[in-house]
């Protein structure tokens, strides 16, 4: 996944936990028509204190157009 992103893109707020998310790029393993397909360079925001994940919006976004492009074809 390309893109380019702003610093204020990565803040990810506090976690109900206290903790405050970090921002990480991760690799997502997806299943499209039988066909595995690697998502790279994903930004996701992780705590460190408990684990929780979370995503931006416009990441979720992106990613659903992405496999809906990827469906037709």
């Amino acid at each position: 996944m390309s893109g380019s992103y702003g610093v204020s893109e990565f803040d990810y707020g506090q976690c109900p936990c206290n903790g405050n998310y970090e921002h990480r790029l991760i690799e997502v393993d997806v299943v499209v028509e039988q066909r595995n397909v690697v998502l790279t360079n994903i930004p996701q925001g992780e705590c460190p204190l408990c684990g929780s994940q979370v995503y931006k919006m416009q990441i979720m976004e992106r990613i659903e157009t992405l496999m809906a492009t990827a469906e037709r074809s």
